[in-house]
């Protein structure tokens, strides 16, 4: 799926969500998963001809069943700022053989990287858990409004050490269809993101773990390069 079709998928996704009755009533003062994945503007501390590069990696228990692991690049260069501060970024996802087509994108406050991360997210659920995906995005998107936990972290960048924020969900497990999951419903997301971070977001990561010992498990995660989570 190329990155324009996948930004105005997600526009009419976070509209769905800003629409959508509400859970728990949040506190004020204090921003939402929603606020920070959705609303913040990422990109605007990130200069014209800045380059943001997250390294990706998947990692599988059986290559036999899931295909060979492998590391790859997912770059975004900011090419030029408006005079409202929206950024046109060039998106390249992956090199060489799985390489997409490059992607110009104008009018971006978001970071993309973000869409990257939650359109393959839903993808590589589907793949194994089986499903349709606007139901699998559906689930995705209740669950980062009504059950996501937030969490401080401490991320290092360069040599100083700033706040961060995970937000984590399990957005199939306890769901109604959970036993047609082939065992998956337990797989976990989370995503680092600081406002003191270029580019905002630090960490996407997604472990599809099977309740069965012996089913395969895998890993993907995109982390930036140049900023690392404290443990």
């Amino acid at each position: 799926m190329q990155i324009l079709t996948l930004c105005a998928a997600l526009a009419i996704a976070v509209l769905a969500m800003m629409m959508a009755p509400q859970g728990a009533i949040a506190d004020p003062g204090k921003p939402t998963a929603l606020d920070m994945l959705f609303e913040r503007k990422h990109l605007g501390n990130v200069d014209a001809g800045q380059q943001l590069v997250y390294r990706f990696q998947r990692s599988v228990s059986k290559p036999d069943a899931l295909g060979q692991p492998f590391s790859d690049d997912v770059k975004v260069l900011i090419k030029k700022i408006a005079t409202d501060g929206t950024r046109e970024v060039d998106v390249r996802v992956f090199t060489g053989e799985r390489a997409r087509d490059p992607q110009v994108i104008d009018g971006l406050t978001g970071n993309p990287i973000l869409v990257v991360f939650l359109d393959r997210a839903v993808a590589s659920y589907m793949a194994v858990a089986g499903g349709k995906i606007p139901y699998l995005k559906d689930r995705f998107r209740s669950a980062l409004r009504d059950r996501a936990t937030l969490e401080p972290v401490k991320v290092k960048l360069g040599d100083k050490t700033v706040d961060g924020t995970r937000v984590s969900i399990q957005p199939y497990a306890g769901d109604p269809s959970a036993s047609r999951m082939m065992g998956y419903e337990n797989s976990r997301f989370s995503i680092v993101l600081s406002e003191a971070v270029p580019g905002q977001f630090i960490e996407l990561s997604a472990v599809y773990e099977n309740s069965k010992a012996e089913a395969p498990r895998f890993e993907e995660r995109l982390a930036m390069i140049g900023a690392e989570i404290v443990k």
